[in-house]
């Protein structure tokens, strides 16, 4: 059989069984007990646990964000695959008891195919949704509350600079914090920290080093990482940059145990991202590396278990 009717093939049932999930209200579990595992890590075959031993499928699906808050994880999950317009993606919400998940919930449908990462702040889900440049926001059981737009709303297409593909969220020492990727403007650009008041109100706009980036994440310290993706870097608020790849994007960070989980991506258009290979690499409290790990998909955003 040809190599690429295979792929065809194959991508075609997972975008089958992914829709049959979305209308039925399913979550696909591949296996619950994450025992002696440190991660979760979202990716466009599914999602995955790690630990430095090694890793395992949780569940079959197209995944991007993910929070733990309390006794439950929250996963943002596009089931509409390479049709973003579909509008066929959701939050999820799992019980976690430190050992299993169990009693998956869909808590929200019908939204856009393009969201990233997902948090909780001042008790509310924050879903950035990326390709309307804005984060909504909804109760832990679904309930929708509002929509927060910082920056001016543009389009994907827009030949401006005004769209910035807002990918990251994060709560830190008391502001908000989103990171604006802006490698679809016109011409090349380093990506941006905006920082937030609670009322969602812009109070400073910083530019980091490195393009085309991803996460905001902070150490046991209290220092802030983020992926330079471009270049294969993470890259600390001190000026501290590790390079883990020549050749694959460094996207989705988390912190467990003294440990840092770190995702490596290729890259290709978005509709054959779920075709495209990746790698977990987990360092240890020192920065070595401690393990490395193939995944079938780029990583696209990672928590801790532990």
């Amino acid at each position: 059989m040809d190599p690429g009717f295979d792929k065809d093939i194959r991508r075609a049932i997972r975008v089958s069984l992914a829709r049959e999930a979305y209308a039925a209200g399913t979550f696909r579990i591949a296996c619950a007990d994450l025992k002696d595992h440190w991660w979760l890590v979202t990716t466009h075959r599914g999602l995955y646990s790690v630990s430095p031993q090694g890793i395992q499928l949780v569940s079959h699906g197209w995944y991007f964000g993910i929070v733990r808050h309390g006794g439950h994880i929250y996963l943002y999950e596009n089931c509409g695959l390479r049709d973003r317009e579909a509008n066929l993606g959701r939050i999820v919400r799992l019980s976690w008891d430190g050992r299993t998940l169990s009693e998956p919930r869909v808590l929200v449908t019908g939204l856009h195919g393009n969201a990233h990462q997902l948090k909780v702040i001042d008790g509310l889900l924050c879903l950035v949704d990326t390709a309307n440049q804005q984060i909504l926001r909804f109760t832990c059981v679904g309930e929708p509350v509002d929509s927060k737009t910082p920056l001016p709303v543009a389009p994907p297409t827009d030949l401006t600079g005004a769209y910035h593909h807002i990918n990251s969220l994060a709560e830190v020492d008391g502001r908000i914090a989103i990171l604006l990727h802006n490698g679809k403007a016109p011409s090349q650009r380093k990506s941006e920290l905006v920082w937030l008041d609670r009322d969602w109100q812009v109070t400073g706009r910083e530019e980091i080093d490195g393009f085309i980036c991803h996460d905001i994440v902070s150490d046991p310290h209290g220092t802030l990482w983020h992926s330079a993706s471009a270049s294969g870097e993470l890259i600390n608020s001190k000026g501290q940059r590790l390079s883990l790849s020549q050749t694959l994007m460094t996207r989705a960070l988390a912190f467990a145990n003294g440990h840092l989980a770190a995702g490596l991506s290729s890259f290709g258009e978005r509709q054959i991202r779920d075709g495209l290979s990746g790698e977990i690499v987990i360092l240890d409290s020192h920065h070595q590396e401690v393990a490395r790990f193939a995944l079938p998909a780029g990583p696209a955003d990672a928590v801790a278990l532990r």
